[in-house]
């Protein structure tokens, strides 16, 4: 419904009166609203007696939606990738129903019970509107844990097990205790890009620190503690000398006064044959 702001014209300035049929659906649902108020705090009382007066809430509530405080739109806003389906189950919202009778609150709490919903958002726009806006979970990496895939977001919660390999291009964290100390990493590793690139898993090692597996089978032991320094270093390592493109095994980074490489039995045999120490 539109409402149209009242204008004043004639020599007296008197506002001109809406049209009878108008201002017959707004004194009705004026009227409902009081009556459905007015049935709250009749409720309110009479629970403290252990009486509820659920009858005369509902012919409050009838009474309002034919005034025309009646469902006629849900509008959803946000939803990108949780399933439509799901979403309209858990609104649990009819066409007709009385607006004034949507429980704002359970309706979020259903919807932030789905695995893609972050939080919800529930309001009225009187009189035929309920509207909702969704902040969906944002992907964050595959965690593998006794080997089942499942999407996670930076807050380690599990989105989904179904559809993973549509998120493949996200890095793969691997252990227990993985997934909630996976966002620590990711933001670690934006400043090395060119070791980020480099990166096909991170494995947990005993819930305390990371080893990470690189495309072509190398594998980088991180220190328990200033990861982000570790990793600044191994950066300028392969800035400066291309370590990870090398014929290299294991690079140990625990210590942060000593690094330690470990190249393939092959690469060793070629240095010696051709005179350099290994």
């Amino acid at each position: 419904m539109r409402l149209t702001p009242l204008s004043s014209s004639g020599r007296d300035g008197a506002r001109r009166r809406p049209p009878a049929r108008r201002r017959r659906a707004w004194l009705r649902a004026t009227v409902a609203i009081a009556a459905c108020g007015g049935t709250a705090v009749a409720l309110w009382n009479e629970s403290r007696n252990g009486t509820l007066l659920a009858g005369v809430h509902d012919g409050a509530l009838s009474i309002s939606a034919d005034a025309g405080l009646a469902v006629a739109h849900v509008l959803v806003e946000g939803r990108q990738f949780a399933d439509r389906k799901d979403v309209d189950a858990a609104l649990g919202i009819e066409r007709g129903q009385p607006t004034l009778g949507v429980d704002l609150g359970a309706v979020r709490e259903r919807l932030q019970a789905l695995s893609w919903v972050r939080r919800a958002t529930v309001a009225r726009r009187l009189p035929d509107v309920v509207y909702i806006r969704i902040e969906e979970r944002v992907p964050l990496a595959l965690w593998q844990r006794d080997g089942q895939l499942a999407l996670i977001d930076r807050d380690g919660v599990v989105i989904g097990h179904e559809d993973t390999a549509r998120w493949s291009y996200l890095p793969m964290v691997v252990g227990e205790g993985a997934e909630t100390a996976a966002a620590a990493l990711a933001d670690a590793l934006v400043s090395v890009p060119q070791v980020a690139r480099h990166i096909d898993a991170a494995v947990r090692v005993s819930g305390r620190r990371w080893d990470l597996k690189l495309v072509g089978g190398i594998d980088v032991r991180l220190p328990e503690g200033d990861v982000a320094a570790a990793l600044v270093r191994l950066e300028r390592l392969q800035r400066e000398n291309a370590l990870l493109d090398r014929d290299v095994m294991a690079v140990d980074l625990r210590l942060p006064d000593r690094l330690i490489v470990r190249t393939s039995p092959s690469s060793v045999r070629k240095a010696r044959a051709r005179g350099e120490d290994t």
